[in-house]
């Protein structure tokens, strides 16, 4: 029986996933209000959240978490299954970015919208959406990571030297 997984750790996967709501509604036959139920955590169907589980674990998305009974799942979160030899790792087999931080999947994990972020941070909810989709611009770069890293939030992977590409994309609770 696998245990359910937190709201967020569901939002970081579908982040990662890059699906929206719709889409995974589609494929896991499951109505897109009850995935944004499960993800917002007022969802009473364990079910749902098994099912969206295993799901994103077919598409190589692996969930984190620390669980003691009766609590709830602590340092939750979600990254791209990880290799345990790059040296060993066949092309395609996981999944491999470019770059080795997600802020999308950051601000997921913090359930929070670009203009949130933009709020709180003092920049432009345009230039937060460059970043997140791949620009490279150190400034912000660098404030959106101080940011995540204050608001609890710990990034997720590493780099392989040769490839220059990252593994184990994703982001969790840092506490």
């Amino acid at each position: 029986m696998k245990t359910p997984t937190s709201p967020a750790a569901l939002r970081v996967a579908r982040t990662l996933t890059e699906l929206t709501l719709s889409d995974v509604a589609e494929i896991v036959r499951i109505p897109r209000r009850a995935i944004a139920a499960a993800e917002a955590g007022v969802s009473v169907f364990n079910d749902h959240n098994v099912r969206l589980i295993e799901f994103y674990e077919t598409k190589g998305i692996e969930f984190l978490g620390e669980l003691t009974l009766g609590k709830e799942v602590a340092r939750a979160g979600a990254r791209w299954r990880v290799p345990a030899d790059l040296d060993t790792v066949d092309i395609g087999e996981y999944h491999a970015v470019n770059g080795g931080v997600s802020f999308q999947a950051a601000r997921a994990l913090l359930g929070l919208k670009q203009t949130q972020i933009a709020e709180r941070t003092g920049l432009k909810s345009g230039a937060i959406g460059r970043v997140e989709a791949g620009e490279l611009w150190p400034s912000i770069i660098d404030k959106l990571r101080d940011f995540y890293i204050k608001s609890g939030v710990e990034f997720l992977g590493w780099s392989d030297a040769h490839t220059q590409l990252y593994y184990g994309v994703g982001a969790r609770w840092a506490v």
